[in-house]
Parts: C-alpha cells; structure tokens; sequence
C-alpha cells in the first residue's frame, strides 16, 4: 500500500532541524507537557538541538502561525496553547469536516482510487483479526488521510491533516481500551461500505457517528 509506506517512511524519516524542533515543541504544548504561558526560551532550546537561532525561530513562527505560540515584544515568545473550548470546537468543526469530505470523495473519487481504499479495508479487515494495534494505528490515519487526498480539495485535506495531528495529541484514541479495534473496523465498514456504493446519505450518517463516538471514546480517557 503506497500510503502506508508513505506512514512508514515519514516516521523512518530524519528530518530537518527546523521540522524536529517544531513536532517536538508541538507535541509538548498539545500534551500540555508545557503549559500555557510558559516562556520559550531561545537560547536554551539552541543550546538543546546544538542549533542556530536561525532553525528555532522557524520553528517558533510557525508554531505562532498555527496559534500555540504568541510573540509579546521585549518579552519573547510564550506558550498560548489551546483552552478547553477551542479544543471543543475543533472536534465539533472536523466532525462537520469529515461529514463534508465524505460527500466529495463520493463524488470525485477516480476508479484507481476507489481500488486503492478497497485494498486498505481489506488490510484494516485482516490486521484487526490479528490484534495488531500498531498496524492499525497507522491504518487507522491512513484511511481517514485516503479519504482527505480523494477530496482533491488541497485546503480541505490540508486542514483536515492538521485537525486530526491536533487531536490525536490533545484527546489520544485508547487503542487498547477492550474492543476498540472491532469497534472501529465496524464503523470504518460502515462508511467504506456506502462510499463504494456512492450512497451519500449513508455515508455522511456513518461518517458524523463514528466521528461522535471518536470524540466520546477520547473524552473518556482524558
């Protein structure tokens, strides 16, 4: 599967200074391992990576840019994080998103794409029999980054990626929770199901529930 060795290579991958400091610092904030308000120092995180201020203000503009990080003059740079509500209408606006999605893929989705999203439900289908949770950890996002590809809407998919990196930080799934994999695999069937079929309808109603049981499922591990 081209996407899950996509998913493969970008965890394999050594990335640039720059890209290293932002996921870590993004990591940090999401998980609130840095709390609000909390002071980035520069020269410490240089000191930290053995890098430049150059590679840590890239990181820190866009960290600013994505609205975590705020910029006070003659002060620094702070932690601004995400409050409760804003996580709140995050969830809210990508179940709205996801539902949107859904109905594009229907419509504008190519006959070698449609193969490919039949080829990963078959391995969705093969690794939940076997329990293998972190195959299908990776599973799991690529079918929901197929989805957001066959869009081929570029902001939609953009914006989608980034909601789904934001909340699997900030409310993680509980894999291990007991039958969460067969819970999951029923509700992705469901919406594989009615996307082959071009049902819209049906697909869009499956889409909102296993979005909502996403959010409930996560809420309760917080």
């Amino acid at each position: 599967m081209d996407i899950l060795k996509q998913i493969e290579n970008e965890k394999k991958e050594v990335k640039a200074l720059p890209d290293r400091i932002y996921d870590e610092l993004l990591r940090d904030i999401l998980t609130e391992r840095l709390q609000k308000d909390t002071r980035l120092n520069e020269a410490t995180l240089c000191k930290m990576y053995g890098a430049s201020r150059t590679p840590v203000r890239e990181a820190f503009r866009r960290l600013e840019m994505d609205g975590l990080v705020e910029y006070i003059p003659n002060r620094g740079e702070f932690v601004k994080g995400f409050s409760r509500t804003e996580i709140d209408d995050m969830l809210e606006m990508r179940v709205e998103l996801e539902t949107l999605a859904v109905r594009w893929v229907i419509e504008r989705m190519t006959e070698d794409e449609e193969k490919e999203l039949s080829s990963l439900f078959n391995y969705m289908e093969f690794y939940t029999k076997k329990n293998d949770i972190q195959k299908m950890i990776d599973i799991n996002y690529a079918f929901h980054r197929l989805l957001y590809r066959y869009t081929h809407d570029r902001l939609l998919e953009r914006t989608l990626n980034a909601y789904q990196i934001y909340t699997n930080y900030t409310c993680p799934p509980n894999y291990f929770a007991r039958n969460f994999l067969t819970k999951v695999l029923e509700e992705h069937r469901r919406i594989y199901r009615a996307i082959i079929k071009r049902d819209v309808e049906t697909a869009v109603k499956a889409t909102r529930l296993h979005m909502e049981r996403t959010i409930k499922r996560s809420i309760q591990t917080l």
